[in-house]
């Protein structure tokens, strides 16, 4: 669930080939594809940036990269407009952006990139095993390594609301982190690109495209369900704003469908178009997203 649909797919393949071979019901690592070369750096597009070192409460070494706010980049004033959307909130937002199972920051980048010129601060966090943090990425220990980057953010912004954003994986994963630690880390809004509601549920899907796949589908039934994102869906009451593309083949718009029904909080819906986690090519769906994050608010995308 990352960059590029055939990481999901090789995973799903994976998963079940073992899982029918082992009996194992525990292969969350196999939903992950870290990779550690970086691909670009924030400076390569433009942007002053920072390297953050963090530590999990496991001991964990990880890495992010934060974007403050870039303002002076931003040539149609978008970030002077979405202020005003909401004058309630003053400063803007910071948020924490959670990426794809497959690469790393450095190849998810472009997808946010556009965030810090419209006056958005902005924390990329790898997770353990991806890029320049150590560890293997396992679930649940990926969560710790998510709240060790809400707590750098509250730190160091305390005044700041905090909007998590998520995409594919990173948005199964923000899910239960919301909705478990909402309130301890301050969070304010949550913005869901493309995201699974069952694991499962997706890989039976990849599974049933090919001959092959429908003699491994009986092994989705071993797959671990306890992370699943619409397990916490109910626990969310910060306001969502979900992104999905009826033209996505790698989770199926159904997925986000089911959380965005589930979820207790306000929500409200975007339709992307194109592939997996294209809807930030849209500048449609960027000036709408940001209005989300500027107003935390679902009323404010209609203003």
């Amino acid at each position: 669930m990352g960059s590029r649909g055939s990481g999901w797919g090789r995973s799903a393949m994976v998963i079940g080939l073992l899982l029918m071979l082992s009996g194992c019901t525990s292969l969350t690592r196999l939903y992950f594809h870290p990779q550690q070369v970086w691909i670009r750096t924030p400076a390569e597009l433009g942007l002053a940036y920072e390297d953050v070192a963090l530590t999990a409460a496991d001991g964990t070494s990880l890495h992010a990269w934060w974007i403050p706010a870039q303002e002076d980049n931003n040539e149609d004033n978008t970030a002077a407009k979405a202020e005003s959307v909401s004058s309630s909130v003053t400063p803007l937002p910071v948020v924490l952006y959670l990426h794809g199972n497959a690469e790393n920051i450095s190849s998810h980048l472009l997808s946010v990139s556009w965030l810090p010129p419209q006056g958005i601060g902005l924390l990329a966090l790898d997770y353990r095993g991806f890029g320049a943090s150590q560890g293997q990425p396992l679930l649940p220990d990926v969560l710790m390594d998510i709240q060790a980057a809400a707590e750098w953010l509250q730190q160091r912004f305390p005044d700041r609301p905090l909007v998590v954003l998520g995409q594919s994986i990173g948005a199964g994963l923000a899910v239960p982190f919301v909705a478990l630690q909402a309130e301890r880390y301050g969070i304010d809004a949550l913005v869901l690109e493309a995201p699974p509601a069952h694991y499962a549920e997706v890989a039976r899907d990849m599974f049933s495209r090919s001959w092959i796949g429908w003699v491994l589908i009986p092994a989705t039934w071993l797959l671990p369900s306890d992370w699943d994102p619409d397990n916490y869906a109910a626990a969310v009451s910060v306001p969502v704003l979900v992104i999905h593309s009826p033209d996505d083949q790698v989770i199926r718009v159904e997925q986000g469908k089911t959380l965005y029904s589930d979820v207790s909080g306000p929500a409200c819906w975007i339709n992307a178009t194109g592939p997996h986690i294209a809807g930030f090519s849209s500048a449609a769906v960027r000036q709408q997203t940001l209005a989300f994050i500027s107003g935390l608010s679902c009323a404010a995308l209609s203003r």
